[in-house]
């Protein structure tokens, strides 16, 4: 009998305990992992910018990875066009995705013109507004999603489906 351990049923005050135990200790343990994957990157970057060239490579992915979100949200616009069930919607929306992507190829060239160190007056300009650029193409994606949204059927109301 001395080895066994008696099973007791716990009361109320191990069960909350237990469980306040639990949510504090997975708190610290969130907190302790965000600090060391901080720590780790701190110490990643300081290792990979004395590589010579990464600094280059560095700025060039900051430069592109917004044109590649867009590219991205533009694809994905484009597979949801299909699914609509309004010929108009479909078209304009279409019209909107085309001009969404040439304004987002204008602009990453126009970027990556910028990034290359390109002597050209107007991409002074560009360089100064081109933050403008972002803001169009946020507006295209809005308008053309709902644009889809707007040519598919209106949906039976709650009280419809479940009769």
């Amino acid at each position: 009998m001395a080895l066994k351990e008696i099973e007791r049923p716990m009361d109320n005050f191990q069960k909350y305990s237990r469980l306040m135990l639990l949510i504090v200790g997975g708190f610290i343990a969130f907190v302790l992992v965000i600090a060391l994957i901080f720590f780790l990157l701190r110490i990643l970057s300081i290792t990979m910018f004395n590589i010579p060239g990464f600094d280059w490579i560095f700025q060039f992915t900051i430069v592109a990875i917004p044109y590649v979100i867009f590219y991205a949200a533009y694809y994905y616009l484009s597979k949801k066009i299909k699914l609509s069930e309004n010929k108009v919607s479909r078209i304009i929306a279409r019209s909107l995705l085309v001009i969404g992507l040439l304004l987002c190829t204008i602009t990453l060239v126009l970027a990556m013109m910028v990034f290359l160190k390109v002597d050209d007056m107007r991409l002074i300009a560009f360089n100064e507004n081109g933050h403008y650029g972002w803001i169009f193409q946020l507006f295209i994606l809005l308008i053309a999603a709902g644009v889809i949204a707007g040519g598919d059927k209106k949906e039976k109301d709650w009280m419809e489906r479940k009769s």
